[in-house]
């Protein structure tokens, strides 16, 4: 009755007798890491600080475009004003209010690029073949030249291969006093060679590469799964070099600026004469009065006025039209500037108040007396300062109007506020004057976009995405293994799941266990 020989899976670790062994093998892998790292064009730790840089640039721009707005060109009296202009002039310098379209982030894009494509550059080749090829390194590489055999730390199992002496010939002498005395015997050519059929067709039904070397009276072999997630990294690194790319041509050729125009304005779209008309403007109120969405009507007409397209513009519904995107972007009031205003009129004496409507342009009598009313300056945001009365910014904040009342006794004027109608000035000539509403010009604020990188940016971040799927479906694992006469020794590597990487070269021990053992019962 044939003896069946024992098989063990273990997973080593470092204990108090291997120290030595432990620091000349750390020795050993970070001379190896030096050598490596002097055929990279750029070190981990470049490509960890230029990505650093980058978020920090990101998050900058981001925390700028709150507190300085993308229509400061067009206000820069009133932020002189409000800055100085000592700071209004570096922010200008270093386009603040714009700042993914300025000079300092473009160049952080710039090097971000270069130290991507020098990365690329150095480990594509590596990443292209360990995705199509399986190679088998040198038994100095997989075993160490101070303790063959299973390596420490890594899950790997040995099964001596004294019952494989005899597979042709039971009255093999050698293999049956090997055996009798527990000494190893070892294995002729041609049994190897069926050893090794086993192990590489257990192998290869696990979906594992397999490939083979024969080093001396060695056989040295190399089998690897999840080889794809090497082309995923490849696809991903690729994917951000487009998105890169894409980002420096939107940051240098692309432009971003906000026009303001009210209804019947024409703003320049195109340099070739092409412009784009504001027919109308509305704003969505809530049930509490509150803004809920603005809306602008335009119409886009070419060089001879005729028109090519049409649109409402809404809040994330921009209008696209030859590479250009419309954003609505914001609005604001003008000073000055309004439809019409209604007063509520009270005249002395027993004379009923009356509803008087005011345009611009008009003067309207007050009855029953001698005198007639104007309506001068209107202000949305009305502050007193040092200068006298202005409008502090472009929403109805605190709206107020100037009252320019004529008379036998000569003219007087004052302001009336629309939301504290208590506090205005007081006329001598009447009883008091209520403001009680107002149609507003309202000029809207449209974001004219253009990005000429916006392609190349979403091919890159599809490439990405592809990338990503790939490095995270699947796992890459290695195995190293070798036959040198008397067992069968094998060592796994794998970045991730290594608990059940361990098991299953465990359920791969058993099979091709049972496979030596069936050949030695035939």
């Amino acid at each position: 009755m044939p003896v069946k020989h024992k098989s063990t899976l273990k997973i080593l670790t470092r204990n108090d007798s291997s120290n030595t062994i432990g620091r000349m093998d750390e020795g050993n892998g970070k001379r190896r890491e030096k050598k490596r790292g002097r055929g990279h064009l750029i070190s981990q730790r470049t490509a960890v600080v230029t990505i650093s840089i980058l978020l920090g640039a990101c998050a900058a721009g981001w925390i700028m475009t709150e507190f300085f707005p993308p229509d400061l060109p067009y206000r820069r009296a009133f932020f002189r004003q409000r800055w100085g202009d000592t700071a209004l002039s570096w922010i200008e310098a270093l386009k603040l209010y714009d700042p993914f379209h300025s000079f300092w982030f473009s160049g952080v894009l710039a090097l971000f690029f270069i130290v991507l494509l020098l990365c690329l550059a150095t480990r594509w080749k590596g990443m292209i073949s360990k995705s199509f090829r399986v190679t088998v390194p040198p038994k100095s590489a997989q075993e160490g030249r101070d303790r063959p055999g299973l390596r420490p730390g890594r899950p790997g199992f040995e099964i001596p291969l004294g019952e494989a002496a005899d597979w042709k010939d039971d009255r093999d002498p050698v293999a049956y006093y090997g055996k009798k005395f527990g000494r190893p015997a070892s294995v002729s050519g041609e049994a190897v060679g069926g050893i090794l059929g086993i192990v590489k067709k257990t192998f290869k039904s696990r979906g594992y590469g397999f490939a083979s070397r024969r080093d001396g009276e060695s056989v040295m072999f190399a089998a690897t799964s999840g080889r794809w997630r090497h082309l995923g990294n490849f696809i991903f690194h690729a994917g951000l070099l487009v998105i890169t790319i894409g980002g420096v041509v939107g940051s240098r050729m692309g432009s971003s600026e906000i026009l303001f125009g009210k209804r019947g304005d024409t703003l320049p779209f195109y340099g070739d004469g092409t412009t784009l008309r504001i027919d109308g403007f509305r704003m969505l109120m809530t049930g509490r009065m509150q803004v809920s969405d603005y809306i602008t009507t335009v119409t886009v007409l070419d060089s001879s006025g005729a028109t090519v397209a049409a649109a409402e513009i809404e809040v994330n519904h921009p209008l696209r039209y030859e590479g250009t995107s419309v954003y609505q972007s914001s609005y604001y009031l003008a000073e000055d500037e309004f439809e019409w205003a209604r007063i509520m009129v009270f005249p002395p004496d027993t004379v009923a108040p009356v509803m008087l409507t005011l345009t611009p342009d008009s003067t309207e009598p007050v009855p029953g007396t001698e005198l007639t009313v104007t309506a001068g300056r209107f202000l949305p945001d009305f502050r007193m300062t040092e200068g006298g009365p202005r409008s502090v910014s472009g929403a109805m904040n605190n709206p107020a109007l100037e009252i320019i009342l004529d008379g036998p006794g000569g003219r007087m004027s004052g302001w009336t506020f629309l939301l504290f109608p208590d506090f205005g000035t007081k006329f001598k000539r009447l009883d008091s004057i209520k403001f009680e509403d107002i149609e507003p010009v309202y000029y809207t604020g449209l974001e004219f976009s253009r990005n000429p990188g916006a392609p190349l940016f979403m091919a890159g971040m599809i490439l990405g995405e592809v990338g990503l799927l790939l490095l995270y479906m699947f796992d890459y694992r290695v195995v190293h293994g070798s036959i040198d006469g008397t067992k069968l020794t094998v060592n796994g590597v794998t970045a991730r799941w290594k608990v059940s990487f361990a098991d299953q070269l465990e359920k791969i021990e058993r099979e091709i266990t049972g496979a030596f053992e069936r050949e030695s019962a035939n």
